[in-house]
């Protein structure tokens, strides 16, 4: 478990899969979401757009090289999509047409997940890791001991030895606590 084409959320045990593949996993569930939703809005004028999406999706589900940049520009889409309905919402809400709280909070979510996903493709590890580079081919250069791991809160690949990872460390990025408790 030391070398350093392994990632794992820093502070939590590794699993026997991929952290690359869990994480593009998830991508790949967020831009199904996304498909469905622009379908369903777009399904009174034309199934086209929703065909087009599974067809994308499968191409990025099967990390073909075309199909990568589609899922962000897609995830944008979804996005812009999400923070109109929610600006309705939220206009409704204000001037009493009856506008619910719980429906915004819930598109608020959409927009706010759909925009994370969004930056993870933006990432050299990840696009590694959909490309099927290794970390030692890329030319990344890692010191002996250390392993790449993510940080829990933000996402961001940091170069880790997880031997002198302690409670008190800290994501240089956002300032979360990279270890949240005594595991071991």
């Amino acid at each position: 478990m030391s070398g350093a084409d392994q990632m794992v959320l820093a502070g939590s045990r590794p699993s026997h899969s991929s952290p690359t593949d869990a994480l593009h996993s998830r991508c790949s569930m967020v831009m199904i979401v996304d498909i469905f939703v622009i379908g369903m809005l777009l399904y009174p004028y034309s199934l086209g757009p929703a065909g087009i999406g599974l067809v994308l999706w499968y191409g990025y589900r099967r990390k073909v090289s075309w199909a990568y940049w589609f899922a962000p520009i897609l995830m944008a889409t979804a996005s812009l999509l999400f923070l109109l309905l929610l600006a309705v919402q939220i206009y409704y809400l204000f001037s009493g047409s009856g506008g619910s709280i719980l429906m915004a909070l819930l598109v608020g979510w959409a927009a706010f997940s759909s925009i994370r996903f969004i930056r993870i493709h933006f990432h050299p590890v990840y696009r590694m890791g959909y490309s099927g580079i290794g970390v030692h081919e890329s030319g990344l250069e890692i010191h002996e001991g250390e392993m790449l791991a993510t940080c829990p809160a933000c996402l961001a690949v940091l170069a880790i030895n997880p031997q002198l990872l302690s409670l008190e460390d800290t994501c240089p990025h956002c300032e979360a606590r990279l270890v949240r408790s005594e595991e071991e």
